[in-house]
């Protein structure tokens, strides 16, 4: 009898062994299964997120080399899509903005029609009065800014995002703004009321003024607070520096590019997110 239950007791440990076994077999192989999931869908995001980063540059590349012909069918400050560059899971589109038709902030401490077109746009989007006494302070290094984002030091973030459409660093001629790119804002920092800035902007989208004499409101008309002439201070002429954007998106992941363009080469500003 002894016999048979050492034999019974045998058998017992053993199969409790190897159900053991069994259960620690099928969770190493489910915890190596999951990881492989991990480790493939970690592979793909970041299979995602390159691409899409490496596409919102070639966007960016694209305007570079052929700005002139894009800037036919995309309009300036819309966001398009790139012709060509979409595909099934993935999504590319640029935006532009011509700098001429910008303030350069830079000229704030040196030239007196830049300083009243500072003072209005900063009076129009209520930007604290001390915020340009701190441009135009003997003390002040503006003139020296090689990014738009150097403001900081003299605006807080929000007052920043607020005027940071409408002023550039970028080397274009001091207050001569184009006036078929400049924005309803910065048209009305010349004195023109908010009626006629945006009648300007929707004349010019059906054809751009090709003098500034022929845009009305504007020709021999005074610079708001001082005795400067707008049409001395305004041009038709496109410039040749662009601030692009580029979203492109693949898969779930978007990444944002933006840069400076100059002639047929980058500038001076190159941004990733």
């Amino acid at each position: 009898m002894s016999t048979r239950r050492g034999l019974h007791n045998n058998r017992g440990i053993a199969l409790l062994i190897v159900l053991l076994v069994t259960a620690l077999l099928i969770a190493l192989i489910f915890e190596f299964a999951y990881g492989t999931r991990v480790s493939l869908r970690g592979a793909a995001n970041f299979r995602d997120s390159q691409r899409a980063y490496f596409l919102a540059r070639l966007g960016v590349k694209a305007f570079e080399k052929y700005g002139a012909e894009l800037r036919k069918v995309i309009p300036q400050g819309q966001w398009q899509p790139l012709p060509a560059m979409g595909d099934r899971d993935t999504a590319v589109s640029i935006k532009w903005e011509d700098e001429t038709g910008k303030i350069r902030i830079n000229n704030v401490k040196t030239d007196p029609i830049t300083k009243l077109l500072v003072s209005n746009l900063f009076e129009s989007v209520k930007i604290d009065t001390a915020v340009y006494d701190r441009l135009t302070d003997q003390m002040s290094t503006v003139y020296n800014l090689g990014l738009l984002s150097g403001l900081h030091a003299y605006m807080s973030d929000d007052e920043y995002n607020r005027v940071s459409g409408f002023l550039t660093v970028s080397p274009v001629a001091p207050h001569m703004i184009n006036i078929n790119a400049a924005s309803s804002e910065v048209l009305q920092s010349f004195g023109l009321s908010q009626g006629a800035a945006e009648l300007i902007v929707q004349q010019r989208q059906e054809k751009a003024y090709t003098e500034v004499g022929s845009v009305p409101g504007v020709s021999g008309m005074m610079i708001s607070g001082s005795n400067y002439l707008m049409s001395s201070s305004m041009t038709v002429t496109s410039g040749t520096v662009f601030k692009v954007e580029c979203d492109a998106t693949v898969g779930g992941y978007t990444r944002h590019v933006e840069a400076v363009v100059q002639g047929n080469s980058i500038g001076n500003y190159w941004r990733v997110l």
